[in-house]
C-alpha cells in the first residue's frame, strides 16, 4: 500500500469517529454487551444454589480457641472466620430444640456462660452426653451478649452437621 492511500484511510476513519451517529452506535453496542454479560452473571448467581457444607473444605479449630480468638480481637476473628466453613471440636454443654424445631448444640468454651452455638441443618438425634463432638458449619460471628446482666456473647455456627470421627 502506498503512503498516500494509508493517509486517506486514516482520514476517513477519523471523520467517522467524529460523526455523532457513529458514536451513538458505539455506545449502544457497548451497553448491549454489558447488558448481556450482566444478565449472564445474574443468571449464574441465581442458579448457583447454596453451599454444600458437608463436602466443603473446613478450617479445623477447637471451640475454646475459636471463642478466645473472638474474645481477644473480634474484628480480626470476624474477617478470618465469619462466612467460612469451620469444623469445630469441643465438649457438649447442652442439646436443645428451638422454636423452629431445629436442634441446637452448645459447645463449652473457656468463659463461663459463653458457648459456641451450633444450629443443626438436619434432624439427626444427638446424644446429650457431655462428650467430645465434631461439628461442621458456617460461622456467623459473635453475638452481642448483655454486659449489664453479665451474659457473655456466643459465637454462632449455622447449617451445622455432626461429623463422626
Amino acid at each position: 500500500m502506498r503512503p498516500n492511500v494509508r493517509l486517506e484511510l486514516i482520514r476517513k476513519l477519523m471523520q467517522q469517529h467524529n460523526n455523532p451517529s457513529f458514536m451513538k452506535k458505539i455506545i449502544v453496542a457497548i451497553l448491549f454487551v454489558l447488558l448481556i454479560v450482566g444478565g449472564g452473571v445474574a443468571y449464574y448467581l441465581y442458579n448457583k444454589g447454596p453451599l454444600d457444607v458437608i463436602s466443603s473444605h473446613a478450617v479445623e479449630i477447637s471451640a475454646v480457641n475459636l471463642y478466645n480468638s473472638f474474645l481477644s480481637d473480634s474484628a480480626a476473628a470476624g474477617k478470618k472466620y465469619a462466612g467460612k466453613v469451620l469444623e469445630v471440636s469441643g465438649l457438649t454443654e447442652d442439646v436443645s430444640v428451638n422454636q423452629n424445631q431445629e436442634t441446637i448444640i452448645l459447645l463449652r468454651t473457656s468463659v463461663e456462660g459463653a458457648h459456641i452455638n451450633c444450629t443443626l441443618e438436619d434432624k439427626t438425634k444427638v446424644n446429650a452426653n457431655k462428650g467430645l463432638i465434631h461439628i461442621k458449619g458456617i460461622c456467623s460471628g459473635i453475638g452481642d451478649g448483655d454486659p449489664d446482666l453479665g451474659l457473655p456473647a456466643d459465637v454462632y455456627l449455622t447449617r451445622c452437621f455432626v461429623i463422626n470421627k
